[in-house]
């Protein structure tokens, strides 16, 4: 070690004492493992997590409940010569679904949302690892795995003193689908419009420029929202869902709030990962509004889980099941 290298250690070390010996914010879980925010806020944070907390009291869309045909419509529509308009085989029992009414956030949850649950919870801070860092922007939908989702809206729910959770994956396509409508894609105008409604290539590749990464950095908000106020439902990346995945639920489903089945293996997903590609291909990968995904809910710790994140492609949209707005 040179004199000078061992000049900089010196220095250094008293700074690592101090940090080490720094306190740690106060966490704790209620009995259903729900993260519960810190008793030892100070005024600050208090008036950030305030602020958060009207924002997303603002950001929910009151839907009205009904009933709908849940799965693939292909064969209703007269233009498909009663062919399905998806390639799946696990959504192809059309079955009746009626739903209560519900609030759906207008918005994925950010990574700036996350900080500040964070921040009130004493959790650690998610989407830091090293090969993504460039995707923590405030207005990126943040990438989790399923029981953080979970947990994020559970305690959002108790934050508003309202009943909050994943949406079902009847709610998502009853929303995605204009209550129920026969929309192909959700969007603005229930069809593909390169460049308006989606983003191009070229589009994305502007985002990754500015934010200085090759990654597609998942920004919400950027495009018109569906009739019914929501934005990204087709854009982006995948959303979890509190179903569990089975891909015969369908011709066994319950009519009234289908909730999937007991237990599984793996979570359903909806919505289309944006790295799948652009305006161009979301049609040829059938990102249409009956298209399911899933996914391992919560992955196994990898060695390298430092330096990259697992669900990098899936996000959380958290919903009130509540049979009024918001007020």
């Amino acid at each position: 070690m040179t004199l000078k290298s061992l000049f900089v250690s010196l220095l250094i070390l008293p700074l690592f004492s101090i940090t080490a010996c720094a306190k740690t914010p106060a966490t704790s879980v209620d009995s259903n493992g729900i993260p519960q925010t810190r008793s030892d806020l100070t005024d600050a944070e208090q008036q950030q997590l305030n602020d958060f907390l009207a924002t997303q009291k603002t950001n929910m869309r009151f839907i009205e409940g009904g009933s709908y045909e849940m799965g693939d419509f292909g064969p209703k529509l007269d233009w498909t010569e009663g062919m399905p308009i998806s390639s799946n085989g696990d959504n192809k029992t059309l079955h009746n679904v009626t739903l209560d009414s519900f609030s759906m956030n207008a918005y994925k949850a950010t990574y700036g949302d996350f900080d500040i649950y964070s921040m009130a919870t004493g959790q650690p801070q998610e989407g830091m690892q090293e090969s993504v860092i460039e995707l923590h922007q405030p207005d990126a939908a943040a990438g989790i795995n399923w029981q953080i989702a979970q947990n994020y809206c559970q305690w959002l729910g108790e934050q508003l003193n309202v009943p909050m959770n994943l949406p079902t994956e009847a709610q998502w396509e009853y929303a995605a689908r204009n209550r129920g409508q026969y929309v192909l894609f959700p969007t603005d105008t229930g069809d593909i419009d390169d460049g308006r409604n989606v983003w191009t290539f070229e589009q994305k590749q502007e985002i990754r420029n500015k934010y200085n990464t090759s990654l597609a950095v998942p920004i919400v908000g950027l495009y018109p929202p569906n009739p019914l106020g929501l934005y990204d439902m087709t854009n982006q990346n995948y959303e979890w869902m509190s179903d569990w995945y089975d891909d015969n639920y369908y011709a066994e489903s319950p009519e009234h709030n289908p909730q999937g089945p007991l237990t599984g293996k793996e979570k359903v997903l909806r919505s289309v990962e944006a790295n799948e590609g652009d305006a161009s291909t979301i049609k040829l990968i059938g990102a249409v509004s009956v298209k399911r995904w899933h996914k391992v809910p919560n992955p196994p710790l990898l060695d390298n889980d430092a330096e990259i994140n697992q669900n990098g492609d899936t996000s959380a949209r958290c919903v009130a099941n509540a049979s009024s707005p918001l007020s």
